[in-house]
């Protein structure tokens, strides 16, 4: 029995360009693999595409946006469906029983006029046969199931009552309600201090890992979540996958400039030595650029070259599990 959870190769995501018989590529060629139990942390500057990756693997991309792929699947119930090939209302089931997204800002999700039980209960209602009576009881054991306080109090209570914590336990509650096998999280805890990122990120592992048996993709800037709560890590630059390798591996290891780059700016008072530097990277090269191809990294990269600019970077196996997309490393 397999435990690939998500296949995806030569994902490709566009945006028309208004005025001209052409589009914008703003993903390009990602391949990824997430098996069971993986928690794989998508990092990389705002505007590197995280959430275009989250949106464009759930296909819940919002018009014009538009994306195609040489696969992109998801293993469900023993066997492997074709996500390209599904329409609106397969897509929906999908969403209810297999994939779940976790939104950032969790408060502006939900309904500031219903209460939040009564909002998870119709999720469950709408992807089961429960009655209303069963789907309220299910509530509460769900948010007993994440921490709620109080959980049969507040199944009553507005969205605006709840501290963001609790906000961001019932948006949890929705996304697991169904028992996902995919669990697609762009900035879970966007606007939430650090000791209760630290209680929602630990609860979303375990009960992934001991509950549900899935997997997640997790969309953030702070590298300290993802040393912490990820298992691999998918570096994302302007569109382009750069550097795919265990979490270990990326603080240890990396070897991509740009992994490099992101390292140094987070932890700018804590370089090694030999580790490419802020500031040392070029801006400008003489050098005619393409705006279709060649690495996106290439007006900021130390060792870029002529190929660089004009020719899309390889992708190379460095280690077990480890790839970068690279014309001069590797």
């Amino acid at each position: 029995m397999t435990n690939e959870i998500l296949v995806v190769k030569k994902l490709n995501t566009f945006y028309p360009l208004e005025f001209e018989k052409d589009q914008k590529k703003l993903l390009d060629n990602i391949n990824l693999l997430v098996q069971q139990n993986d928690v794989l942390g998508l990092v990389g500057e705002t505007g590197a595409g995280k959430s275009i990756l989250i949106d464009s693997i759930g296909r819940n991309l919002e018009p014009p946006l538009w994306s195609d792929a040489e696969t992109l699947s998801i293993h469900l119930d023993s066997k492997s469906e074709n996500l390209l090939e599904k329409g609106a209302d397969e897509l929906r089931n999908i969403w209810g029983n297999g994939i779940a997204f976790i939104p950032p800002n969790a408060r502006e999700r939900l309904n500031p006029i219903m209460n939040v039980g009564q909002q998870v209960s119709n999720v469950i209602q709408s992807n089961s046969n429960l009655s209303r009576k069963e789907s309220d009881k299910k509530v509460v054991e769900i948010f007993e199931m994440v921490k709620m306080p109080d959980p049969e109090n507040n199944f009553f209570s507005f969205p605006h009552e709840l501290s963001g914590g609790m906000a961001q336990r019932v948006i949890i509650s929705v996304a697991l309600s169904m028992s996902p096998k995919l669990l697609l999280a762009d900035e879970p805890t966007m606007g939430l201090d650090v000791t209760i990122q630290a209680q929602v990120l630990d609860l979303m592992a375990e009960l992934l890992k001991e509950k549900f048996e899935a997997a997640a993709i997790l969309a953030t800037r702070d590298l300290g979540i993802v040393a912490n709560f990820c298992n691999k890590v998918a570096v994302m630059c302007n569109g382009q996958l750069v550097e795919l390798s265990g979490v270990l591996e990326f603080f240890e290891k990396p070897i991509h400039p740009y992994s490099e780059y992101l390292l140094n700016a987070a932890f700018a008072t804590h370089t090694k030595e030999g580790r490419i530097q802020l500031g040392t990277a070029k801006t400008k090269v003489e050098i005619e650029s393409s705006t279709k191809a060649g690495c996106r990294f290439a007006s900021r990269c130390p060792l870029v070259e002529k190929n660089c600019w004009s020719i899309d970077p390889p992708e190379k196996l460095i280690g077990t599990d480890h790839y970068i997309r690279c014309h001069v490393l590797g």
